[in-house]
């Protein structure tokens, strides 16, 4: 930590990019402030408190401060090794501990909840009236300030999923790490994976047993969880031999391609962290890069011209874990440009964040709003059928989003994976067509090594 601090010049470039001082315009709120705050509590000079643990919080983590600035401090790591110590000494406030202890380690039967939340779907999905007695059994603002909540599947992706049995053994063995975003509540985008690599080919492994990915954990300082899960993932995929693994979460993607640092200092577990991290690849980026989609796309329909009738307008918005966190931009672009039927249009500011954050949705709704409601205006001006985007936080956010600015009859929101699927649904690439397709060879095909 003392190394990243001294790196920081307190120059003030990462005012220009973090979009919660970009919301309240306050010294505490940007990296700059945050980690002038850490070196008086390395120095001795502030002692740790609630309120210090707050301003800890109050952080994205979306990355957008490191990547401008010019010496390139690490300050989410920094806000990180904060956090943890917080967790560690059983600093947080009581309610916020539960909370996250039971989302992260299942204390509560996630199923029953998950049953039970999608038969109340129909009672919650709005904003519950002040009068109502709801009020009395769930005071959380989760349910009092929002107009919408999540989406909660009858049956989760996992549950739902059965391999067919004529699996081809030819082509890559794909693994598809599938998040719990993808699995509880927007299942849709894991079967639109599955049915575009069932039509492309290859041997498709999404092993039953895979667990949370960890960045809940992860980001609330509780490391010891987040290794756990660590590590029964990669026992999980290890054994299956793979040649990529896929994530539709670019959530989820960006902490396994960084799982490496989770165990920087077990040498044991670091090499298996790190041979998993390298086969992962986002979804939208290997289907363009290594199948050759984007290709077969645009062959479909080919006698459409562009704008015709019943062009879709879709803006397409860049998850901060996919664009700082994975360096992913255009692979979802030129997916969705070659979708026949879809005009792309490109909304103001494109790497702006929407918000969400994580938990900081959660505990700092009415900023994440703020924050939201920027986005939605720079949205709004392209006149989009369709929001899309890449992570399920950022799926949420704009369901939200939607809710709160009464256009949820006009405006709806999907994964891009979503739109791709539809549209190679009825046109299955034949089996001829699949030999000239390039094959994905990874560099090292055995994870244990």
């Amino acid at each position: 930590m003392e190394t990243e601090l001294n790196r920081c010049k307190r120059c003030g470039q990462c005012m220009s990019a973090c979009p919660v001082y970009q919301t309240t315009f306050r010294e505490v709120d940007v990296a700059r402030g945050k980690l002038a705050l850490l070196e008086c509590v390395k120095e001795g000079t502030l002692r740790w408190s609630s309120r210090f643990e707050e301003i800890l919080s109050r952080c994205l983590l979306c990355g957008a401060c490191a990547q401008v600035c010019a010496n390139r401090v690490q300050t989410t790591l920094m806000i990180q090794s904060g956090r943890q110590w917080f967790f560690a000494a059983g600093k947080k406030p009581k309610s916020r501990r539960t909370v996250l202890r039971n989302v992260r380690k299942g204390h509560l039967p996630a199923k029953v909840l998950l049953k039970g939340g999608a038969l109340l779907q129909a009672l919650v999905c709005k904003k519950i009236p002040e009068t109502s007695g709801l009020h009395l059994r769930f005071p959380l603002s989760f349910f009092t300030e929002r107009h919408t909540v999540p989406p909660i599947a009858w049956t989760p992706f996992l549950d739902d999923f059965r391999p067919r049995p004529d699996v081809s053994a030819e082509g890559p063995r794909i693994g598809f790490f599938v998040g719990c975003g993808a699995n509880y509540l927007f299942p849709e985008m894991a079967w639109a994976l599955v049915r575009i690599l069932r039509q492309i080919g290859g041997t498709l492994f999404i092993p039953r047993d895979q667990v949370c990915c960890g960045l809940p954990a992860f980001v609330s300082g509780d490391t010891k969880t987040a290794r756990k899960l660590a590590r029964k993932n990669i026992e999980v995929f290890a054994s299956l031999k793979l040649d990529a693994i896929l994530t539709v979460c670019a959530s989820c993607g960006s902490h396994l391609k960084a799982l490496a640092s989770l165990f920087a200092d077990d040498p044991s577990s670091c090499d298996a962290a790190a041979s998993m991290a390298q086969k992962h690849m986002d979804a939208m980026a290997f289907l363009v890069d290594h199948l050759g989609l984007e290709a077969y796309l645009k062959t479909l329909h080919s006698g459409e011209a562009p704008g015709s009738t019943g062009t879709l307008r879709v803006a397409y918005h860049d998850p901060c874990h996919l664009r700082i966190g994975q360096g992913i931009t255009q692979a979802p672009r030129r997916l969705l440009t070659a979708v026949p039927g879809v005009q792309l249009v490109e909304a103001p500011h494109p790497g702006q964040c929407c918000g969400h954050g994580g938990d900081f949705n959660l505990f700092h709704f009415s900023l994440s709003m703020k924050i939201l409601d920027r986005r939605m205006q720079d949205l709004e001006k392209v006149k989009p059928d369709r929001i899309v985007t890449g992570c399920t936080g950022c799926l949420l956010q704009f369901a939200e989003g939607i809710g709160r600015r009464g256009l949820a009859g006009r405006i709806k929101v999907c994964h891009p994976l979503v739109l791709v699927e539809r549209a190679i649904a009825p046109c299955p690439i034949p089996a001829q067509s699949r030999k000239n397709l390039p094959v994905f060879q990874a560099e090292d095909t055995d994870p244990a090594q």
